[in-house]
């Protein structure tokens, strides 16, 4: 808007001064068009337009992999790339879905398909049927916030549907072991507080992609799922990580670990050795919703992260602020791999630190409040100071930036050195959160 109201003033002031308006209109109505699409992408768009008559107008998924209207992939599994587009026409308020094979050196629509809202909110695709063929799994979202997953096939010149559900969040990932084909995991709309989460396994059988198996989890604990993860054990065993509200208001997070009995065919919940589910669930229980499990230290699996009463101290107004965080994967019977640290709630970022400094370091404010200190328990030792500044104050002898956090940047002063909190293991360990 910035942009056309500066065109308008120009074409004003021009006017205004007496020089001739046709080259000028000229001009603005170029610079206002709409960017023409270029090579294959055009080519499919202007494909489309024909068959339907009309400009289709474009629709953008609003997360995902892939935020593009266009898709190329082999969907039918003949050897030869489909294109797929989204997009929305007078006739169609709702998102339609086009496939078109090549045609030489032109593209030809076989099939569309109105969605269910005119809102795409993801598109992705999946081996689900079998290796070759590609299927379309696009996630619409209405205005009150509903989401629903249609899973399409497409095969012999015709598009199907084979799955449409409400869900609020989806996982693809191997989760029966299969070498050649992908499953697809939904968390299923809780409707009511504290019912628990209701996963649905859908995987391909002897019968089709079809729905597996559905397990409650957390009944009595969660009002819905948060996020679920792909993860493994120390064996490299696939099993699911899911975190679940544990409030209606959506403001604390706990988290479950479900597993895939091969033999049985079951999911099921995994506890750790000696660790029952209520004990499990209260000592991942936090209360910040940034704060979703994920692969922390880069190893592959994913970490559940837990507040620390006995991570040290952390003295006023830092306590408000800052959390100690144990960050552990539960990947083997007696925990799996753990990562000590502080996480700043302000700027939502972890800062790993050695694991011996647990229990034995104190946290202060530095002297001009842009960040903190890190010192020894009785803060009579310090190690080094992290601050938070505008690149254009980013001077000062001895500072290293660590990590960019939005327009800011996170830096680093060593003061006394502690072995494993330097420059180098901060910079690869500091991860942000959304």
């Amino acid at each position: 808007m910035r942009f056309v109201k500066q065109i308008a003033l120009l074409l004003a002031a021009c006017l205004l001064a007496g020089c001739s308006a046709s080259p000028l209109a000229s001009d603005v109505e170029t610079l206002l068009r709409a960017p023409q699409l270029s090579g294959q992408t055009g080519a499919v768009q202007g494909a489309l337009n024909r068959y339907l008559g009309v400009t289709a107008t474009l629709r953008y998924p609003t997360r995902g992999e892939f935020l593009s209207p266009f898709l190329f992939g082999d969907w039918d599994g003949d050897g030869e790339n489909e294109a797929a587009v989204l997009y929305t026409s007078d006739t169609s308020p709702n998102v339609c879905l086009a496939i078109l094979e090549p045609d030489g050196t032109d593209w030809q629509v076989t099939q569309t398909v109105e969605g269910l809202s005119s809102e795409v909110e993801i598109i992705t695709t999946a081996h689900l049927r079998d290796a070759d063929s590609t299927q379309l799994l696009v996630g619409y979202t209405s205005a009150q916030g509903d989401r629903f997953l249609v899973v399409y096939l497409y095969s012999d010149n015709a598009l199907q549907q084979i799955l449409s559900q409400q869900y609020t969040q989806m996982l693809l990932a191997d989760v029966t072991g299969s070498d050649e084909t992908q499953d697809l995991v939904l968390a299923l709309p809780t409707e009511v507080e504290n019912g628990g989460v209701t996963l649905n396994l859908l995987t391909n059988t002897p019968d089709g992609f079809r729905s597996a198996q559905t397990l409650n989890v957390g009944e009595g604990d969660y009002s819905g799922c948060a996020a679920l993860h792909a993860s493994t054990n120390a064996e490299g065993e696939p099993w699911l990580v899911m975190d679940g509200w544990t409030s209606a208001a959506r403001n604390s997070l706990a988290t479950s670990i479900i597993t895939y009995d091969s033999e049985t065919g079951f999911l099921g919940t995994y506890y750790p050795e000696g660790v029952s589910a209520s004990t499990l669930r209260r000592s991942t229980l936090r209360y910040d919703p940034a704060l979703i499990s994920t692969d922390i230290d880069g190893n592959g699996t994913i970490d559940i992260p837990m507040e620390l009463d006995d991570g040290g101290i952390l003295t006023k107004p830092m306590d408000s602020r800052l959390k100690f965080l144990l960050w552990q994967d539960y990947s083997t019977p007696e925990g799996g791999n753990a990562c000590f640290g502080i996480y700043d709630a302000e700027y939502r970022f972890f800062l790993p630190l050695p694991d011996s400094m647990r229990g034995h370091v104190s946290v202060r404010s530095n002297a001009s409040g842009t960040g903190w200190i890190i010192c020894n328990e009785t803060s009579t030792r310090l190690y080094c100071e992290l601050r938070i500044v505008d690149p254009a104050d980013a001077g000062g002898e001895g500072y290293v930036r660590v990590a960019t956090i939005g327009s800011q940047q996170l830096q680093f002063r060593e003061v006394n050195h502690y072995r494993g909190l330097d420059v180098s293991a901060l910079q690869t360990g500091v991860v942000l959160f959304e």
